[in-house]
């Protein structure tokens, strides 16, 4: 009996080696066969990557196709320009930093690619834009692995040197950096999602690119803009990012940098501005931010504006001494969710706004006060300086809106304080007549 088993288990092994060897499909020799311009369709197979695209063909394949290099290299590396992937997945890079070159699952070093309906995993980095331009990514999911080895993988998108892309409607977790931009000028990214990076967005030494509509969730830090200009953020989510030192979006060494009705929701900071000039932050929301906006000194000419703080820890920090920016434009500020009087009804409060604190001298000589943000030791902090009066003005807004909701409530609080008073007058009268 035994014997019998030994045999039927030798079999089935037999059997499952057999089936694997088979599985693996030479895709090389497919990709030489195919005509300049022509089609090559995969079936719902594995494939062996590590594969060179020398002319302009459309790879296409379907659910369950799979194209799997021997983590040695680049799994499909593109020479020629006009080529298209779409519907398979990719994995198995090289994972040798000590390399000629950083490996990852697709490498485009020609101009005009197209990838859509991809699934990247086990790789270096997701996808590597070399000195290309014109290229598109759509829908496609990169897969890193994990936080716990950051430091140790790459990025999900890398552009280097690489113009006039777009990148829509794609999802990256568990990378280095979501998205890695470097020297590239005339990017549109948006409606991407990328969540538990280090940093979703991390964009150097790059001009007039565009990012709309994607979220940047749990993240140590969603987006870093440095040494750039010219770059329109709209319509973006920043949220959850925390950590010890943690941000939605920072920006750096830059300027003319529009951030435009985006959302910082419960961010360590919502937006961190250092050393940078002429930006214009206009119409954001921050929402339950530790703190909502922390603006060094080093940044000047900036303009806030048509902004909304609700619930923030700390709405607006200026570090490092007087702020030299204007929180306010044309006889519009920003909504602070603060009681204020606007009898003329044209959504301006009646007097100009303070928005005070005693939190950058500390935050500027310790960094460890960013670890008590959280605690009641800060509002106590703050109460004690306020009533020593060493409290400073972060913000000063000429123009305080008034939002919808803080009307109708402190509008409804004066009525009832009104009509109590009122009543209170008639029966003191009512009373000295009896």
């Amino acid at each position: 009996m035994k014997r019998l088993g030994l045999l039927v288990l030798i079999c089935f092994w037999s059997l499952i080696g057999h089936a694997e060897a088979q599985e693996i499909i030479p895709l090389q020799p497919l990709i030489d066969q195919t005509k300049a311009n022509g089609e090559l369709i995969l079936d719902a197979a594995i494939y062996e990557g590590n594969v060179v695209i020398s002319k302009p063909i459309t790879i296409k394949g379907k659910k369950g196709t799979v194209i799997k290099g021997d983590k040695t290299g680049n799994v499909i590396e593109i020479r020629s320009d006009s080529v298209v992937l779409d519907t398979f997945s990719v994995e198995g890079s090289g994972m040798d930093r000590s390399s000629h070159e950083e490996y990852s699952a697709i490498r485009v070093i020609a101009n005009g690619a197209i990838m859509r309906n991809l699934n990247i995993s086990d790789s270096f980095h997701g996808i590597y834009l070399n000195k290309t331009s014109d290229t598109t990514i759509s829908n496609v999911d990169i897969v890193g692995k994990g936080t716990g080895e950051i430091a140790n993988q790459g990025n999900g998108i890398h552009i280097a040197r690489s113009s006039n892309n777009h990148i829509d409607h794609s999802r990256i977790k568990q990378t280095r950096d979501g998205i890695y931009v470097e020297y590239s000028n005339g990017n549109v990214i948006t409606d991407n999602t990328i969540t538990d990076t280090r940093y979703g967005l991390h964009y150097m030494y790059s001009n007039n690119n565009e990012f709309k509509r994607n979220s940047f969730i749990k993240n140590v830090g969603g987006a870093a803009i440095m040494q750039s200009d010219h770059i329109l953020l709209e319509e973006n989510k920043f949220s959850f990012n925390q950590g010890s030192r943690s941000f939605g979006l920072i920006v750096q060494t830059s300027r003319d940098i529009h951030v435009l009705n985006n959302e910082f929701h419960l961010n360590q900071r919502g937006l961190y501005l250092e050393q940078s000039t002429s930006n214009v932050i206009e119409g954001n929301e921050f929402f339950q931010n530790q703190i909502g906006i922390e603006l060094w000194t080093s940044s000047t000419a900036h303009v806030f504006v048509k902004n909304e703080f609700r619930k923030n820890r700390i709405h607006a920090l200026t570090v490092g001494g007087e702020s030299n920016n204007d929180w306010f434009r044309n006889g519009e500020g920003n909504f602070w969710n603060m009681p204020m009087f606007d009898f003329d009804k044209n959504g301006v409060g009646d007097e100009p706004f303070e928005y005070t604190s005693s939190l950058g001298e500390l935050v500027e000589s310790n960094e460890l006060a960013y670890l008590f943000l959280s605690s009641p030791a800060i509002t106590i902090f703050e109460k004690a300086n306020e009533l020593l009066t060493s409290y400073k003005v972060m913000a000063y807004d000429k123009y305080p809106l008034m939002s919808d909701r803080n009307d109708k409530g402190f509008t409804w609080i004066v009525v009832a304080a009104l009509l109590l008073a009122i009543g209170l007058v008639l029966y003191k009268k009512k009373a000295v007549r009896k």
